[in-house]
């Protein structure tokens, strides 16, 4: 390869690093990764703790108005 091909090559590897560089303080590290998961576990598990009471509510409510229609 003559040194025109090969500074080409290094001139875009530059231009790639520089890219990489600017990105990479913008991504997560593992440990912001963990706590984010931690967090959304649980607040996924109080949804559904409270769904669970609400079906839980419903269930009751549905049996009370059945044994009602029973008594008629």
């Amino acid at each position: 390869m003559d040194d025109v091909v090969i500074d080409t090559h290094l001139e875009n590897l530059d231009r790639r690093l520089a890219r990489v560089e600017q990105i990479l303080p913008t991504l997560a590290t593992k440990e912001e990764l963990r706590e984010e998961h931690a967090q959304l576990r649980l607040h996924m598990t109080m949804l559904i703790e409270n769904q669970d009471s609400k079906l839980q509510l419903l269930a009751e409510h549905i049996l009370s108005v059945m044994a009602r229609k029973t008594e008629e």
